[in-house]
Parts: structure tokens; sequence; C-alpha cells
């Protein structure tokens, strides 16, 4: 099949699925054309000096480019109400790796989310743990709450407090942990809560937090890609240093369809929304009985988990009727906020779900849903 098959193949499946992915999201029109222009072929490296010169920047014709990425970091300052934003991170995962590689020394310990909590794969030892030097244990759970009692008996030698996970249903007790751990930094990887750190509705004392990272496309409506935002103090520390060590061309064109991103959060009340569609769903589940993991609360969260024994096998079977969750059962309402779905909307959703569980058909149901969508 050509590649040009391949890519309508793509486009018209995507139109007719009901995405509920927590790890993906819709981009709005004007946030996918700014990713096909003149920007995304280009180049802006600032520096001083370079190769024994003195200059102001590496390529010829960037000032423009400079001027856009200054632009979208004011829209992001404001949006995240932060003291500095780098956008420059082409992944979350690079975001992480900027903020641990310049903030921590080779030999420093940190705490991280463990799998077993849902943490992120990436803070294991063989990975970022191994590749820049640093030892990581892990924060001490019951249920999907950190043990802060036990936390309070953990040795104060720890230079960094990671937070966030991939499967992240409560918020922190930060100002506790600022008390238990006053010298260590606390840094935020808040790729499945981004759009949340835009409002007060779901995680408290972001003042206490010093950096915040992660990806831009999961729960915030974005291009593929990374930011980092934090406290000005950090700003010096986390943000110099970076070309060649863990990127060189950051990807202006992303970094405009960024901008056109966060302006379109916040013209929808993305964050807000996604809340709202998450509770809506929450509900309507539970009086369904919809199998969900932490109940009764669930989630605060905009991820919910289907907590079943075979979740990789429902996922599939959702999949063969145009419904979309991760093979581990991870619900997002992320992605359906975005596409305008009402409260009222989503919350016939889990009904469909349950539906599919027990064989009955729902391609009308499904058709539905689809066209409540909004792709503006």
């Amino acid at each position: 099949m050509k590649l040009d098959e391949l890519i309508a193949q793509r486009e018209n499946f995507i139109r007719n699925v009901v995405p509920l992915q927590p790890s993906e999201n819709y981009i709005c029109s004007k946030a996918r054309s700014y990713l096909s222009s003149d920007f995304q072929t280009r180049y802006s490296l600032k520096m001083n000096e370079f190769r024994g010169l003195s200059i102001d920047n590496a390529y010829a014709g960037a000032s423009i480019t400079e001027l856009m990425i200054e632009e979208v970091q004011r829209l992001a300052m404001s949006y995240f109400n932060a003291q500095f934003v780098d956008v420059r991170p082409i992944s979350g995962h690079l975001a992480a790796m900027q903020v641990l590689g310049n903030l921590l020394k080779k030999g420093d310990r940190f705490l991280y989310v463990g799998l077993q909590n849902g943490g992120y794969d990436g803070y294991q030892p063989q990975y970022l743990q191994n590749l820049l030097g640093i030892r990581g244990d892990t924060l001490p759970f019951s249920g999907w709450n950190i043990d802060y009692e036990k936390l309070e008996t953990y040795p104060k030698k720890y230079s960094a407090v990671v937070l966030g996970a991939s499967i992240i249903f409560e918020p922190y007790d930060v100002k506790l942990i600022r008390e238990i751990f006053p010298d260590s930094l606390i840094l935020y990887d808040a790729s499945h809560v981004l759009s949340l750190f835009s409002i007060d509705g779901f995680q408290k004392h972001k003042e206490l937090i010093d950096v915040v990272y992660g990806s831009t496309h999961k729960n915030f409506p974005g291009p593929q890609g990374g930011i980092i935002f934090g406290k000005s103090e950090f700003e010096e520390r986390v943000t110099s240093d970076v070309i060649w060590k863990y990127y060189d061309n950051f990807h202006p064109g992303r970094i405009a369809s960024l901008g056109a991103s966060i302006e379109f959060a916040a013209r929808i009340n993305y964050a807000e929304n996604c809340l709202i569609n998450t509770k809506e769903f929450i509900l309507s589940s539970l009086s369904l009985g919809l199998k969900l993991h932490n109940q009764p609360d669930v989630s605060k969260s905009c991820m919910v988990q289907l907590d079943y024994s075979n979740n990789a096998l429902i996922s599939k079977k959702l999949e063969a009727h145009r419904i979309l969750i991760d093979r581990i059962g991870r619900v997002g309402l992320n992605e359906v906020t975005s596409l305008g779905l009402s409260p009222a909307e989503t919350s016939k959703l889990p009904q469909i779900i349950m539906d599919v569980l027990h064989g009955n058909k729902v391609d009308e149901k499904v058709d539905e849903i689809i066209e409540k969508f909004n792709r503006s």
C-alpha cells in the first residue's frame, strides 16, 4: 500500500473511533497547520560563541524563529502561571533527562514512583538512572496514595523527590513532602496531568514544587513534544548547556504548534472540562457496575483504569467496536474533551463499554458519540 493511501486510511480511521487513550490527544486545526509551516524545517541555536566565533546565533535568518519561541514561552508562562518556561525539549522523556541531568550530579540519589504504583518506566535503574549516573529509590505507597507515615522514616539523603506517574489518580501532599525533605528538590513529571497545572482543581501547593516537566500530547491537547517550567531560581541551571547534550534542532514548527494549542486549551476551558467529563464518566461507571481501580474515590485526575484481570482482552474487544483504550485498561477523557464532548454525552460512554463486555451491539451508539465531535 502506498504512503498516501496509508495516511488517508489513518485519517479515516481516527475520525471513526472514540479515542479514550490517556497517552494521546487531539490537536486543533490551527496547531496542525503550524506543524507544516516553514518553521518545521528550520534551525535556531542562540549562543554567544560557536567554534571560536563570537556570534548571537549559529544560523542566519533565525530572528523570526526566536520571536516565535519567545511568544510561545510567554503564552505558556501565562497559562501555567510559571516563572520560567522551556519549550525546547522534543519529548517528555527528554524533558525529564534535561531536568534530572542538569539539576542532579552523578552519584546523587532521588525518590520516584515505582512501576508497581503506576510509575514511568524511564526512571527504572537501566534507563535514566544508568544514563545519568544517578540512583533512585521508590516512594512507599499504600494503595494508590503515598504512605506518608512511612515516608517520614526515610533518610534525608535524597537530592530530589520526583512525583508524577503513568497511572495517576490522586494528587500528592506536596506540603508534607516539603516538610519531610526540606533540603531536597521537588520535581514533578506532569505528563498525565499537565493541563491541570493551569488550574487549582487537582494538585494543591503547586508553589512548593521547584520544577514541572512532561509531555505536551497526553493530558494536554498539543503536538508531540515536551515542556519544562517552574521557579525562576532554577531557570539557568535547567536551561543552560542543553544543546548537543539532549537535542540540537528542537523543531520550531512543533513549538509554533504548541503555542496554538495553548490558545486552544485556554479558549475551550480544557482543563476544567476534562475534570468535569472524568467525574461524569466515573459517576456513570459506578452506577452501572463497571469495575474501576481505586474505588470509591476512583480518580481526581483525568484518568481511570478498568479493574479486570483481562484488561488487554477487553481493550481488543473495544477496539473491534471502534473504542480505544490502552492494553492495561487505562481510560483517559483527554481527547474526547478536546473534541468538545459534553458531560451528558460522556456519561453515556460507560454504558457503551458495558454493552461491549456483555456482547451487545453498539455501532449506532458509537456513531452517535462520534457525530458530537467538533474537529475545529
